[in-house]
């Protein structure tokens, strides 16, 4: 018979540690911080949508619960139609686009490059337009994105968390 003896002694076992929600919590922070991470590495790869104006990006955020739990955010008002889509795109009917109340028309660039002297458009032109139909946006998926991998960071930042801590208690 072959046998081998194994004693842990004073190492704290992996559910012990997590009984502690201080241990709890920052594994749970570190996995979010991770998921941020990773959505911000995928908009700069341009893989996700392309920042105007940085303001969807830096919405983008995550914050601790304080009860071994995180949550990951993207708090601009239109980040779900970014990362859905709209109109046909997302199943949606077209929607008519008007113009403004006083106006007769719609001024529409038809394409070129914005001037840097004013509104005109150069190698382009204007279209007038009573009313157009919309057909809504193409989705950009930033935040659902990449799941798999994004999983797999979480899980890798949380060990090595985790694994410091269990360290620092033997």
């Amino acid at each position: 018979m072959i046998s081998i003896s194994i004693d842990l002694g004073n190492t704290p076992s992996v559910l012990e540690a997590l009984r502690d929600t201080r241990n709890a919590q920052l594994v749970a922070d570190a996995a979010a911080e991770s998921f941020v991470n990773d959505i911000h590495d995928w908009i700069k790869s341009g893989k996700g949508f392309t920042p105007r104006n940085g303001q969807l990006q830096q919405s983008i955020n995550w914050q601790p619960n304080d009860n071994g739990t995180a949550e990951v955010y993207a708090n601009a008002e239109y980040a779900g139609y970014v990362e859905r889509g709209t109109g046909i795109h997302a199943g949606h009917k077209p929607w008519v686009i008007s113009p403004k109340a006083g106006r007769k028309g719609l001024k529409i660039p038809t394409g070129g490059v914005a001037s840097p002297v004013g509104p005109q458009m150069a190698g382009g032109g204007y279209v007038i337009r009573r009313s157009v139909n919309h057909p809504g946006s193409k989705a950009h998926p930033f935040f659902f994105a990449d799941l798999d991998n994004r999983q797999q960071h979480m899980q890798e930042r949380a060990l090595s968390v985790l694994a410091a801590k269990l360290a620092q208690a033997s």
